[in-house]
């Protein structure tokens, strides 16, 4: 019934309104392994009755359910902005509690064709026309797999097959830019006209290309203002929130790469900014800087999502076994390295390696038992280690290849 892979295991976005109700049972009717979220505003009379209903619809049918309360938060600045941060919050920590792979929202084709109508009377750049099938929003992997249903099917499916829910009458008025199209355009549309409109989107779909965070300058520079608004906002969205950027912010920024200096940082948010650094540009998170200490001795061995590091071959690298145990840690750029035959600073070398300031940030250096810094390893754009001792950092991509 749904066109999902049936063996993962998801978490059910449900309100307790008609289009959520008919995915939660047709996800229990194709037995998926599922976990039911559901989020009280206490903004309508009949929320408190619509999550006991859902949580005995949950417990008749024996799924699991996860309810946010928000009676005792704090709504920050726009009520749509502060819900959808705290609802996908909360979504992302029911995903992290039972290791499920996706959350699946219930937007359906008319929810798609509103959408579409709406990005054409604003104009201007849309990620993605319409609404997408699968993407990521602040990191919460999202799959509507009701698109292809129109409101009424999903309306026809509940009362044939008595699935409970409940209307929300603040969708019944024309307050809202997005009711108004519902009202007076989308249940108004024939059956000829909505095949129409869907053609026209679905010829508009999927015209952009998704990028990484980390890319190269020129790739970046050759952008349209198109492909750098798309580049940026998706990063900020899928982090943060969702932020206007400007023709004029764009052109600045361009200008700004163009330039000679290696290193220019420009703030998008709080907690994000893009950068130019040497040849690449990247979308930087400074809530996720990288931080770690690692105290070794000759026979331990690490294997994680920063290194891999073994000394079961023998020692190299400046090490004796004197120097044990040894720390690994990020590097200061005021520490001194003793070479062959001069000291010098760390911020220094890492000028001399044109080492881009996101790795600077967080570069290994090897101290003995004592706090000597007794090793760097060598950074180069394109290195391959030749040493038989392993100690491979796997942070450093794309920048090593």
């Amino acid at each position: 019934m749904l066109n999902i892979d049936l063996k993962k295991k998801y978490v059910i976005a449900c309100s307790y309104g008609p289009d959520s109700m008919a995915l939660l049972d047709m996800a229990i009717k194709d037995e998926l392994n599922l976990v039911v979220a559901h989020v009280n505003y206490h903004k309508r009379d009949v929320s408190n009755f619509e999550e006991k209903s859902l949580r005995e619809f949950c417990k008749k049918n024996k799924i699991q359910i996860e309810v946010l309360d928000t009676a005792s938060l704090k709504c920050e600045g726009n009520f749509q902005n502060w819900a959808r941060k705290i609802r996908y919050e909360f979504f992302a920590a029911v995903l992290k509690k039972y290791q499920a792979n996706a959350v699946l929202v219930a937007h359906q084709q008319d929810d798609l064709i509103e959408t579409y109508l709406m990005q054409k009377m604003r104009g201007g750049f849309v990620r993605y026309t319409g609404i997408a099938e699968k993407t990521t929003l602040f990191n919460v992997p999202i799959i509507r797999p009701l698109l292809s249903y129109s409101k009424a099917e999903l309306e026809l499916y509940d009362k044939n097959y008595g699935v409970p829910f409940s209307i929300d009458v603040s969708n019944l008025s024309n307050d809202y830019t997005r009711n108004k199209i519902r009202h007076e355009i989308v249940e108004k549309l024939t059956t000829e006209e909505r095949k129409q409109i869907l053609t026209e989107l679905s010829n508009k779909q999927n015209t952009i290309e998704s990028y990484s965070e980390i890319i190269e300058l020129n790739t970046f520079l050759s952008f349209s203002d198109e492909q750098a608004t798309f580049f940026i906002s998706d990063f900020v969205e899928e982090n943060e929130k969702h932020i206007d950027i400007s023709k004029k912010f764009v052109s600045e920024i361009k200008t700004a790469f163009a330039s000679k200096k290696t290193f220019v940082k420009i703030k998008l948010t709080k907690n994000l900014c893009i950068q130019k650094d040497f040849n690449f540009v990247e979308l930087v998170d400074l809530r996720k800087q990288i931080k770690y200490s690692y105290k070794l001795n000759p026979i331990d061995l690490v294997d994680d999502d920063l290194f891999f590091i073994s000394f079961k071959d023998g020692l190299d690298r400046n090490l004796s076994k004197s120097d044990f145990p040894i720390e690994i840690r990020p590097l200061s750029r005021k520490d001194i390295i003793e070479l062959s035959d001069y000291s010098c600073e760390v911020r220094r070398l890492f000028i001399d390696w044109k080492m881009p300031h996101f790795l600077r940030e967080c570069w290994p250096g090897i101290y003995n038992k004592d706090g000597k810094l007794i090793y760097i390893p060598r950074y180069r754009e394109k290195f391959v280690d030749n040493h038989k001792t392993k100690f491979v950092i796997k942070f450093s991509k794309p920048f090593q290849k």
